[in-house]
């Protein structure tokens, strides 16, 4: 009995140890820290291409426009207007590594740098990562 019951300890203890680790991984601040792979966001250049680019222009999301829109927001709030309006007539229907992929390609395009770790598809993580303008 006391040895399962210090597997379950353990497994959750080691769960919670894990999960830490990845929203630490995650949780940097801003979008200035990182928070894409090159790789998620081409990725999301062939989403965007394949699903959006007949509806929308990369304009819309590239420059003044997406600062004056996204800055003071969190990637939680790009990808989940992303993920709950898009693509128009099926909104909902990509995956989430897919809308993900979306945002990581959106924020390549106005210039923000990539990381090591892929921007994650959990939305309480995501809300832990501020758009900042960037000045570059």
């Amino acid at each position: 009995m006391i040895t399962s019951m210090y597997k379950v300890v353990s497994m959750v203890v080691g769960s919670l140890v894990w999960f830490g680790c990845s929203v630490v991984m995650f949780a940097q601040g801003s979008v200035m820290d990182g928070v894409f792979t090159s790789g998620q966001a081409s990725q999301g250049q062939r989403t965007f291409e394949a699903v959006c680019a007949s509806c929308h222009d990369t304009s819309e999301f590239s420059g003044g426009r997406f600062q004056f829109t996204w800055v003071g927001q969190t990637t939680a709030d790009l990808y989940e207007t992303i993920a709950t309006l898009m693509p128009e007539g099926d909104p909902g229907s990509l995956s989430s590594e897919e809308y993900a992929a979306v945002v990581a390609y959106l924020l390549r395009l106005n210039d923000y740098p990539p990381g090591l770790a892929p921007l994650p598809a959990d939305e309480m993580v995501l809300q832990t990562v501020q758009i900042v303008a960037n000045e570059q």
